[in-house]
């Protein structure tokens, strides 16, 4: 009895040790899901009210988020990544490229050696920062960042997904920048057949990649290609919104201008009239 006694008190004794150190262990770890919790509230925060085009509100949760995930995760941590790379997004929608590309570099190099090289994060952030030195007019930089993007996401989804199709138009709007519109033009035509093939004929999306390649076919001379294509996207968006849709004047303006150029007054004159006539309607 003594015996079963004590072997009682032993097992008291160890069951209250037992608690009190799950006790301590679960206080040290409450505070970590907590922050990480924080962390999560606050990217998606700052996500959510950049998508709603609210960028000055936006700022302070990415910035909030990414000091508390240097302070919460290990080096290294792709949520660490993740925070870089939306606060460089934001920023540069500011203007602020100094600040926002050393952060979009220090997630590229997080990115590689969390998930590797062919990873499709690492081709984002790579597209990112040929935004970055595309808007600062800064063809050479973002020639290269834009290229490996459209490898890598082509390696990893095919010839047809959207990151494929953007870089594409990128590199073609790149090009075009620099009026070199023979070499941009490959990148519109092979982002307009994705477009096709993923969309279908017919799609509203498919008016404005015709509508630019349109364009780059008449600087080129090549005016029947051109007049085809304007067509076609005119007869999109008038299908799908009407002939008095803002969208389509956005077209028409364009196809007065080629015909000007290439010698037809009238047909340009009865273009720019149905330009004014829609713009009108809408100030009324």
């Amino acid at each position: 009895m003594a015996t079963l006694v004590t072997g009682m008190k032993h097992l008291c004794a160890y069951g209250a040790k037992f608690f009190i150190v799950l006790a301590l262990f679960g206080s040290c770890a409450l505070p970590a899901y907590t922050q990480e919790n924080s962390w999560k509230e606050l990217n998606d925060k700052a996500t959510s009210l950049f998508q709603k085009k609210r960028y000055a509100d936006a700022t302070k949760p990415g910035e909030e988020a990414l000091v508390l995930a240097k302070n919460t995760f290990s080096a290294g941590d792709t949520r660490i990544a993740d925070s870089m790379n939306l606060l460089g997004i934001l920023y540069r929608t500011y203007g602020r490229y100094a600040d926002a590309e050393p952060l979009f570099h220090q997630a590229l190099a997080i990115y590689k050696k969390s998930n590797g090289e062919g990873h499709p994060s690492v081709a984002k952030v790579l597209y990112e920062l040929g935004e970055t030195f595309s808007l600062q007019d800064k063809y050479t930089e973002a020639e290269p960042f834009y290229s490996q993007s459209l490898g890598i996401y082509e390696k990893a989804f095919g010839a047809d997904h959207p990151g494929v199709v953007n870089a594409l138009n990128r590199l073609g709007e790149l090009y075009q920048g620099q009026k070199k519109y023979a070499e941009a033009i490959p990148f519109y035509k092979r982002a307009l057949a994705s477009e096709e093939k993923t969309l279908g004929a017919g799609h509203p999306d498919l008016a404005s990649a015709m509508n630019n390649l349109a364009t780059l076919y008449y600087y080129q001379g090549e005016n029947a290609k051109a007049e085809s294509l304007y067509r076609q996207a005119l007869a999109i968006y008038e299908k799908e919104y009407g002939k008095d849709h803002p969208l389509i004047a956005t077209i028409l303006e364009k196809m007065a201008e080629f015909y000007e150029g290439t010698g037809k007054k009238d047909e340009a004159k009865q273009l720019t009239e149905r330009v004014k006539k829609i713009y009108s309607q809408c100030q009324e």
